[in-house]
């Protein structure tokens, strides 16, 4: 592991050297002092250097960070994160936006905690290695045995991990490649209604028409058999439910948004509406990427099948829009209400709305104010307002809005 630190103090870069190697014995440790050498020459080798720690001071008269915006799409520039001696989250918004992987306060980390952001940053870095999907992922879900009735040809199951409303998930590994997957198995007690099963086969068919990486990638599926099943895979990085109870940053948690709105902007581009976005249908893979899943409320604009009819009301009320909740049209800005409702669970820890049933909650949905976030959130106020906006009208009215809202 390359680290480069730009670091005007010398005093500053040693103690980062020195906590850096503590926590990281494969590091090498490069210290350019820009009071004595500048800014990195145009022709800079970048490709040197995993990951660059950036002080965030001025550098040769230019704002670090807009000294980033500059710099970060240079050919082969490594993951950035900024060190600062005090900031906001304003500055650590607009450092994120200008392309930094993360903004980190000196006075509240630990050589452990860059020494692990590092890590994420090469995780991440479009540089690191891509996850190999057809080698067996680690098993570290902690599932319960699976049912010996549930059969399903070409696959040998491990264990169940999850359980909906029509269907239940098993860890499975395919016998032809050893390959480990998540089979998606329609209930037995559902098998024979044509509805679920043409829900089932519904969202084989939704999902295999978007192409994106923030989408879970489907492998086979079978409608014919004693078991009508979905093969996608498996995502060892758990969902963001497991995230937001763990407790996360801010910067974490703009950087989940991010995706999400790239992940909404292609299942909105291929004419299809969530209608059931939650915490649980986030993923994470081992590359700490996420991706949706669970289309199986979801809506194509253009299809005129009463499928989702009946599908409405099944949507959590956690998350359900004020379209939603009174049974108007939930159309892609409805999504976005959604992810609003996620933001603030993930700053907060907390729901947006609480209640002891379903109509209280699409009550509050519908009427209650918007609440306020802790002081030291404040600056993500005007944000959460807009994605969680009663009228869709003054919402952000596409998830391509959202996105160049928050990167630009």
């Amino acid at each position: 592991m390359r680290v480069l630190v730009i670091e005007e103090s010398a005093d500053a870069g040693m103690r980062i050297e020195k906590a850096l190697r503590h926590a990281m014995p494969d590091v090498t440790v490069f210290l350019w002092n820009p009071l004595q050498l500048g800014a990195p020459p145009e022709n800079f080798d970048w490709a040197r250097h995993d990951c660059l720690l950036l002080a965030d001071t001025p550098l040769n008269g230019m704002d670090a960070i807009e000294w980033l915006r500059e710099y970060h799409r240079v050919p082969n520039f490594p993951p950035t994160i900024i060190l600062a001696d005090s900031g906001s989250e304003e500055r650590a918004v607009r450092a994120v936006r200008a392309g930094a992987f993360d903004y980190l306060r000196k006075n509240e980390v630990t050589p452990i905690k860059v020494a692990m952001t590092i890590r994420e940053s090469q995780l991440e870095s479009t540089r690191a290695p891509r996850q190999d999907m057809t080698q067996p992922m680690r098993l570290d879900h902690i599932g319960q045995a699976p049912d010996p009735t549930v059969i399903v040809p070409g696959y040998r199951i491990l264990r169940k991990i999850g359980q909906g409303g029509m269907s239940t998930v098993f860890l499975a590994t395919r016998e032809s490649d050893q390959q480990q997957l998540v089979l998606k198995v329609l209930d037995q007690r559902m098998r024979d209604d044509t509805h679920f099963r043409a829900r089932l086969e519904r969202e084989y068919r939704i999902i295999s028409r978007i192409r994106n990486e923030h989408v879970a990638h489907i492998y086979d599926q079978g409608f014919g058999g004693e078991q009508a099943y979905i093969a996608m895979e498996y995502f060892p990085g758990g969902d963001l439910q497991q995230r937001i109870r763990a407790g996360m940053s801010s910067m974490a948690a703009l950087k989940v948004l991010i995706q999400i709105a790239a992940a909404l902007d292609a299942v909105h581009s291929a004419d299809i509406v969530h209608r059931d976005l939650k915490p649980h249908n986030i993923m994470f893979r081992a590359n700490n990427r996420l991706a949706i899943l669970d289309f199986g409320l979801a809506r194509e604009l253009d299809a005129k099948s009463t499928l989702t009819q009946k599908g409405m009301v099944m949507a959590t009320p956690l998350y359900m829009s004020p379209e939603q909740c009174v049974g108007q049209p939930h159309d892609p800005r409805g999504d976005l209400y959604s992810t609003g409702v996620i933001l603030y669970e993930m700053l907060t820890g907390k729901h947006l709305y609480t209640g002891d049933n379903a109509s209280q909650l699409a009550y509050q949905h519908v009427h209650a104010p918007i609440p306020q976030l802790p002081g030291r959130h404040v600056g993500y106020q005007p944000l959460l307002e807009r994605l969680v906006a009663k009228n869709p009208a003054d919402r952000f009215q596409n998830a391509r809005e959202l996105y160049n809202f928050i990167v630009h």
